[in-house]
């Protein structure tokens, strides 16, 4: 499996494991929640028409509202402190976001376009890993020669990218479901269905090249999302730097401001208390910001505006009324809720322990085992196709542990 050199803490599997279990567990709830609410109560006799901005407000409010608990409760509220306050720390998130809704809308896009279909839009969202590590590298070139000692190069072999392209293929192949099969409760087969309905409607609109070129914009953007959230992790809280440098002229002032205090102060235990508290902060900068503030920092913008906007269309005294009515359907949105923010937590932990590259590769042998626990849970007859995509995805396993051991 493809990764950077990028170090971790402590060993790297006893790092990651529990955070690969961790964003594979919460996938499985939020989906299985998910499909439960679309199968019940988007038919008779509920026919819920806000079911849409429901499971959207939900999902984007425990992105925010779970990062800032943990912090709040486990981590001192660094949440609180990191928190951009002016705009120009403010809209670093804002060109997060904007790259985030660009990868979704313009693969949505491209499928009004001749000769785009499902299977197109398929293949290439599974091949993003390669252009994640791709763009890592450059990205990290860049900052470096930027003079961003934060910024630890990547360095990936061919059996990294043999890897990832063994991943890329198989996980294609798994994820393209035979139109042969029943509809089952699956969000691919859903996913399917909208799509498909869409491109029969509206993909006579353009040529076939502007279609493709949108897909590689939604793809570019899906490799830029965990590069740009790993070098903010790595840089840490611009506010809080930059207030640092107009105290202060660096870190040889704040050196020489502890050493006054050590001469000027008669006690002992006054000097060894302000050289800790400059020892401390002096590792908070250098950890970089935390997963829960970054998802806090970036999610809160999408949360206030969708908030806003079910206040204005008026869909929130709904929501909540038929929540109150309906009890099931709001402990449904809670692990809907729960489980996405839990699993984006652990995918945003991964990105910092082990890099971007490491963290996509992991959702995507993510959306392998959905397939498979899918096929488990609604028998349906394994194609050729399926057992092909299952050798690659094993052969780009056992490539990735080759590749490391030869390192």
């Amino acid at each position: 499996m493809a990764s950077s050199n990028v170090p971790s803490k402590g060993s790297p599997v006893t790092s990651t494991l529990p955070f690969v279990l961790l964003f594979f567990i919460s996938m499985v709830f939020h989906e299985l929640a998910l499909e439960s609410i679309n199968v019940v109560y988007s038919q008779p006799p509920y026919s819920f028409q806000y079911l849409t901005s429901s499971i959207t407000l939900f999902q984007f409010g425990f992105c925010v509202i779970l990062p800032a608990t943990l912090s709040m409760t486990c981590a001192g509220g660094d949440v609180i402190s990191n928190f951009p306050r002016e705009w120009k720390q403010f809209f670093v998130y804002v060109k997060l976001s904007a790259v985030v809704y660009g990868a979704t809308a313009l693969a949505t896009m491209s499928l009004a376009y001749s000769g785009v279909t499902y299977v197109t839009k398929v293949v290439f969202k599974s091949a993003k890993l390669i252009p994640t590590m791709i763009v890592g590298v450059i990205m990290d070139a860049r900052a470096i020669k930027a003079g961003n000692k934060n910024v630890k190069r990547k360095h990936y072999s061919v059996w990294d990218y043999g890897s990832a392209l063994l991943l890329c293929v198989g996980a294609a192949g798994f994820c393209l479901s035979p139109k042969s099969d029943d509809d089952t409760s699956s969000n691919i087969m859903e996913d399917t269905k909208s799509d498909e309905m869409m491109e029969s409607v509206t993909n006579t609109q353009g040529p076939h090249w502007i279609g493709i070129s949108l897909l590689i914009g939604s793809v570019f953007c899906d490799a830029f999302v965990p590069n740009l959230s790993e070098q903010l992790m790595q840089q840490g809280t611009m506010g809080r730097s930059k207030a640092i440098n107009r105290k202060d002229s660096g870190d040889e002032d704040d050196d020489e401001e502890v050493e006054m205090k050590s001469l000027l102060s008669s006690n002992n235990t006054d000097t060894n208390n302000s050289r800790y508290e400059h020892s401390q902060s002096q590792t908070q900068k250098k950890e970089g910001l935390s997963s829960a503030s970054l998802m806090v920092n970036t999610n809160s913008i999408g949360f206030m505006l969708l908030f806003l906007s079910t206040i204005i269309s008026s869909t929130l005294v709904p929501i909540v009324t038929f929540m109150a009515m309906h009890p099931h359907f709001l402990m449904l949105h809670l692990v809907v809720g729960c489980g996405l923010g839990t699993a984006v937590l652990a995918y945003t932990e991964l990105i910092k322990r082990s890099g971007p590259a490491f963290a996509v590769a992991v959702a995507t042998l993510r959306k392998v085992a959905t397939v498979i626990l899918s096929y488990m849970i609604f028998p349906k007859a394994m194609t050729m196709t399926h057992f092909a995509s299952s050798c690659l995805v094993l052969a780009g396993i056992v490539v990735g542990f080759i590749g490391k051991r030869r390192r």
